[in-house]
């Protein structure tokens, strides 16, 4: 990322630069960069001033410089042999092609007919040309290429850029140089992230005035910064450490128009009070979410046109444009005039946004003046009718805030915190749609009392009430005690603690509180009664981009978190992991013959244009549409190769100049993606928001200032993706399962019989969309396709709202079972025959949103059903879509039913998941619902979180999948989301419908493997799901989930209370959660816990000082529980485990283990207290039990077989312990879980350290203290012992033995059996319990062998 120069209203904001990072700024200004580069607070530190250039080393630049610049391309060769040898010093070190043979590191491309081979290479002092020795590749393009540029007569579209980056990553060499001379750039090309390049031009070096330049250029890539510098001061490593940078800059944009959209909000709010006050009507019939949809909308268009400015596809150039329209300049002006008065005058001017506002109108309509020409673009981001309530008078204050918060960025913190002007052209339109995106989950809302916005973390601060502050007050006898309850209150918000609070409530001194005062005075329009009031609270309100505190008047308008706002996958995508993701799904559909027939690329045959302008790829859930815009640009870059095979002379083109360097900017690449765009690509998204966002960015990847925005209208839409059909048979049968339709509906309905023919009529209308010439002027020509959509629509009308009564029946009938969707089916089957006999719509539609109504939960949007085959007709008719690619939306299976409803959850169980319960992740219904949208060609490429491979959300999702004949093909089981700001676990899959040649290959976490199973693992000789084993049962528990931190207490209190009234120790015990076993040397409980057992009210009420405490403390939250139960019974836990209970009686231990942990290691406890729902118990006093249960073998079952949060195991006993076969529980694991249960126990009281710290040191290969030493013997033994115990030596000494060690788990290490073991045992595990579950079966022929869950035989006919 490069800086701007700063403005001067910039410099007297933040003062004296110091003179370092002034010269890196003004370097990097003069410098093209693309991608993550260094950033400044590095470059810093690496460079406080950048090398020196000697007099006799200027002396040589300059001579050299004009010997080349009088015959380029001539003195091509000798330029650059100076300039690597003798300027950079690379001298020895540098081996040319021409010298030495570089063909061995040559990278074949058989695809293009083609191979890459570098002109130069840098290696270490006495090493040879090989990658080994390596540390940066070259190549040399022909004078006048540009290395971002395309070759001029290459059939393959890549620059030089593309391929050196690809050359270096195939050796392993981070560091490239690609040149024509004039033009160099240097590549960062990470293994497994984005590419950087950073672009000098060489035109001006001789000057003085940019000689910094120069001196950056060799301060990067002297011979000095590759072998003269420790290894942490290597310009990768520099390049490692600036990774963040580029995350940073998208986080902070994301913070700064969240502000920028609550300032917005605010003044027109401000704007409505004046507007009222004066008599008129102002907005107040405009609902407040409008007013924040408009608002986005507002900024949406700005930073489209700042993008769009940057970039050249508006008229930046034109002086009248400039002075009269643009958005880039506009904040300039704005500050120049601050500048000579102050901010304060221009609260009483409107002249900013009357200027945006005519610039949003002429992007829409254009302009044809004598001064200035404008295209009109059209697009309903622009559209002038779309928002007409925007009000006129909008200050110039709240306008230089708004374009200040998306022009420049505020990154770093302490002294390496640095504002910086951001330059659209850096910016990925991924950065941009994920600022927008972040929008989507707040609202507006409307003051019914004075509101002030309090402090917090970034993105989650709070807007509270003030008479809730003031109660707070009244309510506490000093200020530490109203410290305590606003900490409390706003805990989430990350308000600050009760201390830190202590001393912003703290009475000021005289002349703060004046300042404060006059602050608040400023915020209130001068009410100084409010202002008073506020005083009190002035340091917990948080201030708005102009400075002032957020006070919100009665009546005003205040943005905070939307209610529906969840957790649903919504992170910053980087591009590459979207390019990445899209590229394993349509590489094979850019083939005749492709990876799914043969691995051996030189044996693929690429389609042609026509081919691959028929391809059909969607997104389901497509927020921003990062995907969709990494898919235009993939299916773009091969269009550009076919045409360029079919001797296109566009693509052939052989000028090459700097405004065609950059490929975002090539209008042949533009022209490609527009037909991409235009032709393949579809998306949905329950948000309409979200759709209106998504249209910006494929808008932004395509736009041309010649044409009007690519018509999108009939490509993305709004709805549920998981709601509606996905074919007409089963419109026509009015069922989902067409075969039962018919037979429930005996006389098939007449009105079926024209269905097809209007299906084809609609389809063919929407393939006309695309073909559509322009013949008019483009605005008429657009109001055509508009024409052309509706008309499509019309023509499926009343086929959509019989379907619309279908989903709606089926979605109220839901939770009466599989009888209930049948007579839903009959309800919704007599709505539509009156739709279609009577022509009456008004009843069906009625009913029909009656239904869809049905238990909804907070999701914020009405429910929308989305009927693929009646909506993407032309699709449909074809047989469905060829790839579904997308980040698939996840939410965990317990907050499913509270946010989107009870009914909705048995929806998806029984219309999308085939009837198979479980506690699945909403994720799962994602992938199904994709796969059940495909050809039988189709493809996809999904990420989503690593709970998709795991437990009930495999079984629900992959296991039905694999089920139906479809192939992983692809798969990255888990890996960390590549973002610092999100802790995440996500897996990628690539899968396809069309089985895999016998010569293509599978890739699991990049090595090729026989087949990959369902659980992204690769096939080995036992396949198929574990069954639940009956002699499993009654063993393994959840302990009991309390639900109320009001039953809990200090030990000291329990004291108190057994002292006030010995009866209370009737109901007090021990209470042991997940941390305590985990952390506490002797695993006891750290706190205590009442217990009213299935007691009544009233007997608990004969324990009076606890069951007030009860009654206080919990029954508050309990009254607003969701479950019925859970309220009426307020003094009991939430869920009493009263199997639990029965199963350890008369124990006096039992063995435990955290439910969510890295280690999973189980221990001994006491019976006799309260275990938490964090902890699995199993009902087992023998010491056997503990060493099985501490043994490799079940550790690696657990892991495989158990569930995770983020990179620890879920344990759920169903999955796990319930499908483990045992063996025999020999004296040897009894002795020595006697002896691991002792030791460790001593191990852990002498360190004063709990499990995870004690494993922390077994697991750590450097710690070789005698201790752990010993435990890691004991661990062995145990390992040895469990195999003995299966007769499983003689297998397992087949494979190498146990071979123990430290073996890599994920990103961390274990001490534990080697790999090969690992897939041995659990082989034989799996094969074991198969056994088991049979002979189960064949022992009870009343029970039927359960496989987990049902259904599964009909998964192929519902999901193809």
């Amino acid at each position: 990322m490069r800086t701007g120069e700063p403005m001067a209203a910039a410099r007297k904001v933040r003062g004296r630069v110091p003179e370092g990072t002034q010269q890196h700024r003004d370097w990097l200004n003069l410098v093209d960069i693309t991608g993550p580069f260094i950033s400044i607070p590095v470059l810093r530190t690496a460079w406080p001033t950048l090398d020196a250039l000697d007099k006799r080393t200027r002396t040589a630049l300059r001579q050299h410089h004009a010997n080349w610049q009088a015959d380029p391309a001539t003195s091509q060769p000798a330029w650059l042999h100076y300039v690597l040898a003798g300027l950079l010093g690379w001298a020895d070190e540098l081996h040319w092609a021409e010298d030495v043979d570089l063909a061995p590191l040559a990278v074949a491309v058989p695809e293009h007919d083609t191979s890459i081979v570098p002109s130069f290479v840098l290696t270490e002092p006495g090493g040879a040309a090989k990658p080994d020795s390596i540390r940066l590749l070259g190549l040399v393009t022909p004078p006048g290429v540009h290395p971002t540029g395309r070759q001029p007569g290459d059939a393959w579209a890549a620059s030089a850029t593309d391929r050196l980056a690809r050359l270096c990553r195939t050796h392993d060499v981070p560091l490239g140089l690609t040149t024509d001379g004039r033009w160099w750039t240097l590549v960062w090309a990470q293994h497994d992230g984005a590419t950087g390049t950073a672009t000098f031009d060489a035109i001006g070096w001789a000057d003085t005035a940019e000689r910094d330049v120069v001196r950056a250029f060799t301060s990067l890539l002297s011979r000095h910064r590759f072998f003269g510098v420790p290894a942490d001061e290597t310009l990768p490593s520099l390049l490692e450490a600036s990774k963040d940078s580029q995350e940073e800059i998208t986080e902070s944009l994301g913070v700064q128009a969240r502000e920028a959209v609550e300032l917005l909000v605010a003044a027109i709010g401000r704007a409505d009070t004046v507007q009222r006050e004066r008599g008129e009507p102002g907005i107040t019939d405009i609902g407040a979410d409008t007013v924040y949809r408009g608002s986005v909308s507002v900024l949406m268009r700005i930073v489209f046109l700042l993008f769009a400015e940057e970039r050249g596809m508006l008229p930046s150039d034109n002086e009248l444009y400039a002075t009269a329209y643009s958005a880039g300049r506009l904040c300039a002006d704005l500050e120049a005039q601050a500048l000579e008065s102050s901010e304060d005058d221009l609260e009483h001017s409107h002249a900013a946004w009357h200027r945006l506002l005519a610039l949003f109108e002429a992007v829409y309509w254009g302009v044809d003046h004598q001064r200035l020409w404008m295209y009109p673009h059209d697009g309903s981001l622009f559209d002038t009718t779309s928002h007409p309530w925007l009000p006129a008078n909008i200050d110039d204050r709240t306008i230089l805030h708004v374009l200040r918060a998306v022009q420049y960025v505020e990154t770093g913190t302490g002294k390496n915190k640095e504002r910086r002007k951001l330059s659209f052209r850096e910016l990925d339109v991924e950065q941009i749609g994920y600022t927008y995106e972040g929008l989507l989950a707040y609202d507006a809302f409307r003051a019914d009392e004075v509101y002030l916005g309090l402090t917090g973390k970034s993105g989650a601060e709070h807007e509270a009430p003030l008479s809730e502050l003031e109660q707070y007050a009244a309510e506490s006898a000093d200020v530490a005690e109203l410290a305590e309850r606003i900490a409390n209150a706003y805990r989430k918000t990350g308000i600050g603690t009760a201390r830190g609070l202590a001393r912003k409530l703290a009475p000021p001194s005289p002349t703060e509180r004046e300042e404060q005062r006059q602050k608040l005075l400023a915020a209130t329009r001068g009410d100084a009664a409010l202002s008073d009031r506020l005083l009190p609270f002035a340091n917990l309100i948080r201030r708005d981009l102009r400075g002032l505190p957020m006070v919100i008047l009665p009546g005003e308008l205040f943005v905070t978190e939307s209610v529906a706002r969840q957790d649903t996958g919504t992170h910053y995508t980087p591009r590459d992991l979207a390019e990445r993701v899209v590229r394993d799904a349509l590489e094979p559909l850019v083939y005749r013959v492709g990876p799914i027939q043969t691995a051996d690329e030189s044996r693929w045959v690429p389609k042609t244009a026509d081919e691959l302008l028929e391809l059909k790829v969607a997104d389901i859930a497509m927020g921003s549409g990062a995907f969709l815009v990494a898919a235009a640009r993939y299916l773009g870059q091969r269009l550009v190769e076919a045409w360029a095979r079919d001797g296109d002379d566009r693509a052939m083109a052989a000028k090459i100049s700097r405004a065609l360097g950059d490929v975002e900017e090539d209008r042949v690449v533009v022209e490609a993606r527009r037909q991409v765009i235009e032709h393949c690509l579809y998306g949905v998204d329950i948000n309409p928001t979200a759709v209106e966002i998504a249209k910006v960015s494929l808008w932004l990847v395509s736009m041309d200032g010649d044409k009007p925005f690519t018509f999108l209208d009939d490509r993305l839409k709004t709805g549920d993706s998981l709601l509606g059909v996905t074919s007409i048979e089963q419109v026509r049968s009015m069922h989902l399962d067409p075969a039962a339709g018919r037979d429930l509906h005996s006389d098939l309905f007449a009105w079926t019989a024209s269905t097809q023919a209007r299906i084809e009529k609609a389809a063919d209308t929407r393939r006309r969309i695309a073909e559509l010439p322009q013949l008019g002027s483009p605005l008429d020509w657009l109001d055509d396709k508009r024409k052309l959509d509706r008309e499509a629509a019309d023509d499926t009308a009343d086929l959509r709202i019989a379907a619309d009564t279908l989903v709606g029946a089926l979605l109220a009938r839901a939770p009466e079972g599989p009888r209930g969707m049948n007579r839903a089916s009959v309800e919704a089957a007599h709505l539509a025959n009156q739709v279609m006999r009577d022509g009456e719509t008004k009843p069906a539609r009625d009913q029909a949103d009656t239904w869809l109504r049905a238990d909804q939960g907070n999701t914020g949007f009405p429910r929308r059903p989305l009927h693929w085959p009646l909506v993407f007709v032309d699709v449909f008719d074809e047989g469905g879509f060829d790839a579904v690619v997308g980040n698939q939306p996840y939410l965990g299976g317990q907050k499913l039913t509270s946010a989107q409803g009870h009914a909705y959850r048995e929806y998806l169980i029984h219309a999308i998941g085939n009837g198979v319960r479980g506690s699945a992740d909403l994720v799962a219904y994602f992938v199904l619902r994709a796969h059940s949208l495909l050809k039988p060609t189709g493809q996809t490429g999904l990420i989503a979180t690593n709970t998709l491979a795991q437990g009930d959300t495999r079984e629900v999702g992959l296991d039905q999948v694999v089920a139906a004949g479809t192939t992983i093909r692809r798969a990255t089981k888990s890996m960390q989301w590549p973002t610092k700001s999100v802790a995440l676990e996500c897996c990628i899959i690539a899968t396809s419908c069309e089985p895999l040649g016998d010569d293509a290959d599978s890739r699991a976490d990049g090595v090729a493997v026989p087949a990959i199973t369902s659980s992204l693992d690769p096939e080995s000789r036992a396949i198929g799901a574990p069954q639940r084993l009956t002699s499993n049962r009654g063993i393994s528990f959840i302990g009991s989930y309390v639900l109320g931190l009001g039953f809990t207490m200090e030990p000291g209190r329990v004291q108190e209370l057994i002292a006030q009234n010995p009866v209370n120790k009737d109901v007090l015990f021990p209470y042991l959660n997940g941390q305590d076993v985990n952390s506490r040397p002797d695993c006891s409980g750290s706190r205590w816990v009442i217990n009213f057992h299935d007691w009544s009210e009233d007997r608990a009420r004969e324990y009076p000082e606890c069951y007030d405490q009860v009654l206080r403390e919990v029954k508050p939250d309990r009254d607003k529980n969701k479950r019925k139960v859970r309220r009426e019974r307020w003094w009991q836990y939430a869920e009493r485990a009263p199997d639990l209970v029965e199963a350890i009686a008369g124990l006096e231990r039992v063995v435990v283990l955290a439910r969510v942990s890295k280690t999973v290691m189980p221990v001994m406890v006491p019976t006799g207290q309260v275990i938490s729902e964090a902890v699995v118990v199993f009902a087992s006093e023998d010491a056997a039990m503990l060493a099985l249960l501490s043994s490799g073998p079940h550790y690696w079952w657990a892991k495989s077989r158990g569930s995770t949060l983020e990179t620890r195991i879920r344990y759920t006993p169903s999955d796990v312990f319930e499908t483990f076969p045992l063996p025999e529980l020999t004296d040897e694991l009894r002795e020595l879980g006697e002896r691991l249960d002792t030791y460790r126990r001593d191990v852990m009281l002498a360190r004063n350290a709990g499990l995870t710290k004690t494993y922390n040191l077994v697991f750590d290969p450097d710690c070789r203290d005698e201790d752990i030493e010993e435990l890691r013997r004991i661990h062995r033994e145990i390992d040895a012992a469990t195999i003995r115990a299966y007769c499983w030596e003689d297998r397992v000494e087949a494979v190498g033995g146990l071979d123990h060690g430290f073996h890599p788990v994920g990103r961390e290490t274990r001490y534990t059996i080697g790999p090969a073991a690992q897939r041995e045992i659990l082989d034989s595990l799996l094969e074991l319990n198969h056994e088991r579950a049979a002979q189960e079966a064949e022992t009870q022929p009343g029970r039927k062998s359960r496989p987990k869950r049902n259904a599964k035989h009909h998964a192929r006919d519902t999901l193809l």
